[in-house]
């Protein structure tokens, strides 16, 4: 949350998942390994300081996968095994 653009200068859009998904609460919970609570607190203060925008929530999987390919700079999430043609998956270490 503290880089805002990309090396090539693009800027960082990000897309999550609703707060009550249980993809958003896997990817919080394993991949940033926090809780999800303690996300909402960040991206607040963010917010409320000046120091960032908050991301943008897309509805479904589907959604996000749309959003991350049709977005300059778009990061975002889906869970294992979802398809995603079309966009660079940044897999990292599996939990």
């Amino acid at each position: 949350m503290q880089v805002r653009r990309w090396p090539n200068g693009v800027p960082i859009e990000v897309f999550m998942l609703p707060k009550n998904s249980e993809v958003h609460r896997e990817f919080v919970l394993r991949r940033l390994k926090i809780q999800p609570h303690q996300l909402d607190r960040i991206w607040n203060r963010m917010l409320f300081t000046g120091t960032g925008k908050a991301p943008t929530v897309v509805e479904s999987e589907a959604d996000m996968l749309e959003m991350v390919r049709t977005t300059p700079g778009a990061i975002g999430y889906v869970s294992v095994g979802f398809p995603v043609e079309g966009v660079t998956a940044l897999e990292g270490e599996r939990p």
